[in-house]
C-alpha cells in the first residue's frame, strides 16, 4: 500500500515538472522569438537611417557645388565690371607696382586672397562702446530679495512688484533664502 501511494505520488510529482519544463520551453520559445524580432526591426532602422544620411550627404554635396559655381560665376561678373569701370589700384604708397606684386602683398598663410578682394585699399574696424545708463530702479530678482529680508511675505512681495506669486518662491528658493 505505502509503495502505491510512493509510486502515484512519483507520478505526479513527474506529471507536474513536465508540465513546468513545457510552461518554461514555450515561455523561452517566446522570448526568443521576440528578441529575433527586435534585431530584424534594429537592423531595418540602421538600414533606413543610414540610406537617409547618404541620402542627405549627397544632396549636402550638390547643395555645395552649387553654391559654389553661382559663387565663381558672381565673382567672375563682378571683377568684370570693376575692371571694365576702372584699373584696380594697389593700396595706398605702392603706385609704381604692377598688379602681381599687389597680389603677392595679399597673400596670407600661403594661400592668395579671392580676385574680388583685391581691389580693397584699406578696411577699418569701427568700433563702438556703449554705456548702460543706471537705471534708478534696481532689478526684480534683487528688489525682491531686499524685500524678503526686510520681512516681506512672498504675497506681499508678489503684489507690490506685480510678479506671480510662483516666480518669487521660485527666486527665493533658487537663492536658497
Amino acid at each position: 500500500m505505502i509503495t502505491t501511494i510512493l509510486l502515484l505520488l512519483s507520478l505526479l510529482l513527474h506529471v507536474v515538472a513536465f508540465y513546468f519544463i513545457i510552461v518554461l520551453y514555450m515561455k523561452f520559445s517566446l522570448l526568443k522569438d521576440l528578441s529575433d524580432t527586435q534585431r530584424q526591426i534594429l537592423e531595418e532602422t540602421e538600414n533606413s537611417m543610414t540610406s537617409f544620411l547618404i541620402d542627405i550627404k549627397d544632396e549636402n554635396e550638390k547643395f555645395i557645388d552649387k553654391l559654389l559655381s553661382s559663387s565663381d560665376r558672381k565673382s567672375n561678373h563682378v571683377l568684370k565690371e570693376q575692371a571694365s569701370e576702372k584699373e584696380i589700384l594697389p593700396y595706398p604708397g605702392r603706385d609704381q607696382k604692377s598688379k602681381e606684386s599687389v597680389k603677392g602683398d595679399f597673400v596670407k598663410n600661403g594661400e592668395e586672397l579671392p580676385n574680388h578682394l583685391l581691389g580693397i585699399k584699406k578696411m577699418e574696424d569701427i568700433v563702438e562702446i556703449s554705456h548702460n545708463v543706471p537705471t534708478s530702479k534696481p532689478p526684480f530678482e534683487i528688489e525682491a530679495i531686499n524685500l524678503f529680508k526686510e520681512g516681506y511675505t512672498v504675497e506681499q512681495i508678489a503684489k507690490k512688484l506685480n510678479k506671480g506669486k510662483t516666480e518669487v518662491e521660485l527666486l527665493l528658493k533658487f537663492r536658497q533664502l
